[in-house]
């Protein structure tokens, strides 16, 4: 496995040297490569005419070498990979897009981010679907997670729909047990990956979802508004498009003959999109293809235990996030006893320039530890966090 030249990266990164970042899994700071990648390619569209045959032939090559790099990432092939706008707009391809019935059930829990459970919700309304709510605790085992994972299945369960790493607490999901569990019982899953590319090693086919919606723009260190949604090659006839544009059909006239494209992911595509913000996404997959994944996610889980250790010294306050084991991720949460989460979080930003957030459910502060953070960071958090106890 490689090693990361971390003091080296940081110089790529212009945001760590104005302010001390914890929040890459909300937003990722760019590195500069991503930022000239966007601006030359708009100056390039701009200067030479956005639509000629030239620009529109580069910018085609951007959308295939991008779903190739991801391939690598992720291990999965180009044809399997649909590039979105960020994580929940992938959801939005496949949730509406099944064939769902009267009565059909949905298994998620109650850490999710709003952009899983809100779409189910929608889908009790229009579909009639059942939403089965797991109730886990922040620090669930994997143990405790597939034993109510198991009790929760009937025979009208269609899907599993969890995030692989919760946003809310940092507990990473048993995705390969997961899908295993449903796979016995013919039923689907479906992943939010908000929490994964850039932040934890992938390999699309040795979890096996049906699946899986990632954003470019959180450990990726993408532009907002790009994104990629895996769909396993043999599901991909089974999600028809709720929007539809030209890539929908094979062929078509005026006079109403049609032929649709079903077995193409490409089939979900609507109109134009900007190649210079996938310009920008491409060269972030880049980006974490040369750190590497396994490399990346070491860096992050060993900060993340670093930090939690030092937490927990800290009269006052209690880690929520597990403690480690697999459960574990680069995402940790805590509380202070007393303090609002969003007063501590203002707290560290105006007075020590230490960017943090809170989070609503659990309550509580989270801290994105990405491979770019170090040490002196961590102690100059927790020093922040000790002061705001007394």
């Amino acid at each position: 496995m490689m090693t990361l030249d971390v003091e080296a990266l940081r110089k790529q990164i212009p945001a760590t040297e104005k302010m001390t970042y914890f929040n890459t899994g909300w937003d990722g700071p760019s590195p500069i490569s991503v930022v000239k990648a966007v601006q030359e390619r708009f100056e390039y569209e701009s200067y030479n005419g956005p639509s000629t045959p030239e620009v529109l032939e580069s910018g085609a090559a951007i959308e295939q070498q991008s779903k190739e790099a991801l391939g690598k990432l992720i291990n999965a092939s180009p044809e399997e990979i649909l590039l979105t706008e960020n994580t929940t707009d992938g959801l939005n391809v496949v949730l509406p897009g099944l064939d769902w019935r009267p009565g059909d059930e949905i298994i998620s829990c109650n850490l999710e981010h709003p952009s899983v459970l809100l779409p189910c919700y929608n889908l009790t309304k229009v579909a009639g679907v059942k939403l089965n709510i797991l109730q886990l605790s922040s620090n669930s085992t994997h143990d405790e997670i597939l034993s109510k994972l198991e009790a929760a299945f009937t025979p009208k369960t269609r899907m599993v729909f969890l995030s692989h790493i919760e946003f809310s607490c940092g507990l990473r999901m048993p995705a390969k047990q997961i899908v295993k569990m449903a796979k016995e019982r013919g039923v689907m899953v479906m992943l939010d990956a908000a929490q994964g590319p850039g932040h934890v090693k992938l390999d699309m086919q040795d979890i096996g979802a049906d699946f899986y919606s990632t954003p470019g723009h959180k450990w990726l260190l993408g532009p907002d508004g790009t994104g990629a949604l895996y769909i396993r090659k043999d599901m991909i006839p089974k999600v028809r498009p709720v929007r539809v544009g030209y890539r929908f059909a094979k062929s078509f006239d005026e006079k109403g003959n049609f032929e649709p494209n079903t077995n193409e992911i490409d089939k979900f595509r609507v109109s134009t999109t900007s190649a210079a913000i996938r310009a920008g996404y491409l060269e972030a997959v880049r980006f974490a293809l040369k750190n590497g994944a396994e490399a990346s996610e070491e860096r992050s889980l060993k900060l993340a235990s670093h930090l939690k250790s030092e937490l927990s010294a800290v009269p006052g306050v209690k880690v929520t996030s597990p403690m480690e084991g697999p459960e574990c991720s680069g995402l940790v949460t805590f509380t202070v006893d007393g303090k609002e989460p969003a007063a501590v979080v203002s707290d560290l930003w105006t007075k020590r320039k230490v960017f943090i957030r809170a989070i609503g459910y659990p309550p509580g502060i989270r801290v994105s530890l990405a491979f770019f953070n170090t040490e002196a960071e961590i102690a100059k958090l927790v020093e922040g966090v000790r002061a705001a106890t007394k």
